[in-house]
């Protein structure tokens, strides 16, 4: 690769960088960082093993091993410690590769180990992050995920259904836990920077299978529903907004309790336009000006950025509102209220009814990524 910074990699370890930049994995254009990252994560041997395995779909070790033209016992060693690492995803099943971010990122980091090649994989893909590759998939309307607003801001309104509420998530479930940290909140703590809002430890919320899921690979801990409602009135408290997966709440879930310093889907939203991937909101607030005494206080907790104040004056752009209810459970002066909102649309029932609502949107977003000018794609066959 070109440039000042280009670095020396196999060709085996640049195939698989090419196979990263799919668009069926999300990923970003081909790069000197793509490649730095792909030869911290593989090395040579494991790159040429790992290009062969399927997308998100596992197979079995046999079936990679007669794509590889060798056998079993070759690869098991490499397979194992690929998947030690998590840079791959392993199951009873079999083996898959998924996304570099998200996937990868959450699976490696969502353990909470702190070892020099962590932080070293912290810096890497946040490099790569800010290039802003994510805006190639924000172009188009894919509404995967909702805000769970603040429960007190809306049990006012006449028109609360149940996916608005918190509660009726953690009713609808048995199985709760709490991850070991927050992936994106040690990242930062990795490369030097510390959450204003909350801490690594703060882990992202499961329900359900999820749940058992991540306490079964040692990334969460069982929690009681009692523990549950504590912690989400902490994480409340503490002005996290609360993203999870369009779906209904009886499906097994996860919940992101996220800000603006730290949380790169946050952080999406507010540097790359990524706010098209969030469903419309039930409620969005709106602002009384007459009554607002420019305090500020809905600024500070704000991690959209709707509030502003320029010279001590308050302003509100409610294109940039989520509705999380945040600014109006903290205003003093009671100039903050939430309204119904329109455009709002129940979430789907599951994740298979999801994916279906989301396909249309999906299949142009790949189109019009793979018609970029200028764009490389790597060969999938």
């Amino acid at each position: 690769m070109s440039g000042n910074n280009s670095i020396e990699a196999h060709s085996s370890q640049i195939k698989l960088a090419k196979k990263f930049t799919s668009i069926f994995l999300l990923g970003p254009p081909m790069s000197d960082k793509v490649i730095r990252l792909v030869t911290h994560l593989f090395s040579p041997q494991e790159a040429e093993i790992a290009r062969h395995l399927p997308l998100y779909f596992t197979k079995p070790l046999e079936k990679i091993a007669a794509r590889l033209n060798t056998t079993p016992n070759v690869i098991r060693p490499h397979l194992g410690a690929m998947a030690e690492r998590r840079v791959i995803y392993s199951s009873q099943k079999g083996y898959s590769l998924v996304p570099l971010i998200p996937g990868m990122f959450e699976y490696i980091l969502m353990t909470g180990r702190d070892t020099a090649w962590h932080k070293k994989y912290a810096e890497l893909i946040t490099d790569l992050y800010y290039t802003g590759f994510i805006q190639n998939y924000t172009k188009t309307p894919v509404p995967a995920v909702r805000n769970i607003p603040v429960q007190s801001a809306i049990e006012t309104q006449n028109h609360v259904v149940d996916a608005d509420l918190i509660s009726e998530m953690i009713e609808r479930h048995s199985d709760f836990a709490v991850l070991n940290v927050c992936q994106c909140r040690q990242t930062q703590r990795f490369i030097g920077q510390e959450c204003k809002r909350s801490s690594p430890e703060d882990g992202c919320l499961a329900f359900g299978t999820f749940a058992v899921s991540a306490v079964g690979r040692d990334s969460a801990r069982f929690v009681s529903k009692e523990e549950m409602y504590d912690i989400v009135q902490e994480r409340f408290d503490k002005n996290l907004v609360f993203l999870t997966a369009n779906v209904s709440p009886s499906s097994s879930n996860a919940i992101c309790t996220c800000c603006d310093c730290c949380c790169h889907y946050i952080k999406s939203i507010n540097q790359f336009g990524a706010m098209i991937t969030v469903a419309a909101p039930h409620y969005l607030a709106t602002v009384e000006e007459i009554v607002c005494n420019n305090c500020g206080k809905c600024v500070r907790v704000c991690n959209t950025h709707a509030h502003s104040l320029s010279e001590k004056q308050h302003f509100f752009d409610q294109s940039k509102c989520i509705g999380c209810g945040v600014c109006e459970d903290i205003c003093p002066q009671g100039a903050i209220r939430l309204v119904e909102n329109p455009a709002y649309r129940p979430p789907a029932k599951d994740f298979s009814r999801l994916g279906l609502r989301l396909l249309p949107a999906a299949i142009m977003t790949a189109l019009r990524v793979r018609l970029r000018p200028g764009s490389i794609r790597s060969d999938l066959s």
